[in-house]
């Protein structure tokens, strides 16, 4: 873990000797704290003078973008090596923090505090070492040389100049428990996983990636059968004046998505970094006026963007420049198929009618119909939307919505946007297919959809078209009108989501103290695109005890055990 990124001098040497380690770890994460990191073309400077034009900077430069405060994953060497950068206050964001670092870099002492390292300083350090955990300081001082004393390190000495020690108390220090008690080490790293979607495979990608076999169960015979095998949709952020925690989650989540688009898919065919407009009606609240839009992302529309889409000037419009459009089952697929250190295995077409645990293995077994076994593990995550709930019954209260998309072929006589925009419903202009350009619209929005069996297809409905198309006409109204009476070249998806009472999706154990092994990633709402290779991250982070992509406070939110709105706090063993 490093306190202070800078310009990032020793985060690329550190990447540097992992390539030319030849035992090196298979994986290598990095924590680092900066309260405030430089521009792009300040870093761009500042390696153009010290020489270094390796492709680890130059990789490091490509993911410099939108750095607001919060968390931040970004990804390199085919997702082997991941740097959680924070943008946020030092002593804040240590307390956000949930890991046990090898190593610790103090790059600089605290910005503008009477006395840089103080005691609680130094102790919440200290909370994210374990026994024999190395520290280096750039710096000395005897105050900070007497703090660490105190805290349990024993001052090294070294070639290298400023401080050296190592944490190694004659006491057994106290630790905060962990947010999800991790994995034993020593056990078999197998799982199942139900659910053949954006949350399933996205789960177990981030599994496969540490190291565990995953076995996927769906009742589809493909990957993507139900709610991500949508043609098309839109990952996005969420604006708020007070930049509340959906917002940062959403950040985080497109972070990731973005990324793994960039390696597993082909640009302009199956995802686009197009950006995204969105038109504010209803009189939705924008970012606030002294908002940094060069690290959100996010800013007041220029009029220029404004007129391109069809919208006067004085229309309320905010541009999302790292936003895009993806095909959620091309994405669906390239996790199924991505090379990665573990296994994943595919099984569709297989119904999980029920779940049951086998106290004399301690394993979990997905049971068809007829009490069958499809596949058991210690481990059994469910990632099955709206059907999540019976199977994790009586835990979760889900609320299936379902969604109708409406898509027309793309007419030389169109008059679209040449980009995404969204707000009251959203559009997709030209999406480039085997048969030409469409453009695609909706979706509807149907709470409280009745149950249908798992991989039954969701029918369509065709008056939902002229709902699709009321939303289009308050969204881009010219857009609209100038579509003229499309109704003969209209097509219909149509798919259930699902969603939490408090709106967050639900990831992690089930009930730890009684049903062990239970995991959930569900609930991801409207937003599965943002939020589903996310929370697939957060589950196995937490599940092996790595840093978690998010800040402490955000994960306990999304916790599947939280008590919520119609649902009790799970019993206790106490």
């Amino acid at each position: 873990m490093q306190a202070g990124f800078g310009c990032g001098e020793a985060f690329l040497a550190r990447w540097q000797a992992w390539r030319q380690d030849p035992q090196r770890p298979a994986r290598l994460q990095v924590v680092a704290i900066e309260p405030s990191p430089i521009d792009l073309a300040s870093l761009q400077q500042h390696l153009a003078r010290t020489g270094d034009n390796s492709l680890p900077a130059q990789q490091l430069c490509a993911q410099w973008w939108g750095l607001a405060p919060g968390f931040h994953r970004l990804s390199f060497e085919g997702g082997q090596l991941e740097l959680t950068l924070c943008v946020g206050p030092l002593p804040d964001t240590l307390r956000e923090l949930q890991l046990e670092a090898d190593s610790l870099c103090l790059r600089q002492p605290l910005p503008a505090s009477p006395e840089p390292w103080d005691e609680g300083l130094l102790k919440a350090l200290a909370r994210l070492c374990r026994r024999g955990t190395f520290l280096t300081a750039g710096h000395d001082s005897p105050a900070l040389r007497e703090g660490l004393q105190r805290l349990g390190f024993v001052l090294t000495t070294g070639d290298t100049p400023g401080l050296q020690a190592r944490y190694l108390p004659t006491w057994e220090p106290r630790r905060s428990p962990p947010l999800v008690a991790p994995w034993p080490q020593d056990t078999v790293r197998d799982a199942v996983v139900i659910g053949g979607g954006l949350s399933g495979l996205g789960t177990a990608h981030a599994l496969a990636r540490r190291g565990w076999q995953v076995t996927v169960l769906d009742a589809c015979a493909e990957p993507a059968g139900g709610a991500s095998g949508l043609p098309a949709g839109l990952f996005s952020p969420h604006v708020s004046p007070d930049d509340n925690r959906i917002s940062r989650l959403t950040r985080t989540g497109l972070r990731i998505t973005r990324q793994t688009a960039v390696r597993l898919l082909a640009e302009r065919q199956d995802w686009a970094p197009s950006g995204v407009l969105e038109h504010r009606v209803h009189g939705k609240a924008g970012p606030r006026a002294d908002t940094d839009g060069e690290a959100t992302g996010s800013e007041e529309a220029s009029t220029t963007l404004k007129q391109a889409a069809g919208l006067p000037p004085d229309a309320p419009a905010t541009w999302h420049r790292h936003a895009g459009w993806v095909r959620p089952a091309r994405l669906v697929q390239a996790l199924l198929a991505a090379p990665v250190p573990g296994r994943i295995r595919w099984q569709g077409g297989c119904r999980v009618a029920r779940l049951h645990h086998d106290g004399a293995t301690g394993h979990w077994q997905a049971l068809d119909e007829t009490g069958q076994t499809l596949a058991q593990a210690a481990l059994m995550v469910v990632a099955a939307g709206p059907g999540s709930r019976a199977l994790a019954e009586p835990q979760v209260p889900l609320q299936a919505l379902r969604g109708q998309l409406t898509s027309a072929p793309q007419a030389d006589s169109d008059r679209l946007p040449p980009l995404p925009v969204n707000g009251q419903g959203s559009l997709i202009p030209h999406l480039p297919g085997d048969g030409g350009l469409s453009w695609h619209t909706g979706s509807t929005f149907d709470r409280g959809h009745p149950p249908q069996s798992a991989g039954e297809a969701t029918p369509c409905k065709p008056e939902d078209h002229a709902t699709n198309l009321s939303k289009l006409a308050t969204l881009l109204p010219a857009t609209a009108a100038s579509l003229g009476e499309p109704a003969e070249r209209l097509q219909a998806w149509a798919g259930i989501r699902c969603t939490s009472p408090d709106r967050l999706p639900l990831v992690g154990p089930v009930d730890p103290g009684r049903r062990p092994g239970l995991w959930l990633c569900t609930a991801l709402g409207t937003r599965g695109l943002t939020w589903g290779l996310l929370c697939g991250e957060l589950l196995a982070s937490e599940l092996v005890g790595d840093p978690l992509p998010v800040p402490l406070s955000q994960a306990r939110a999304l916790l599947a055990s939280r008590p919520a709105p119609g649902r009790p706090a799970p019993p206790t063993d106490e």
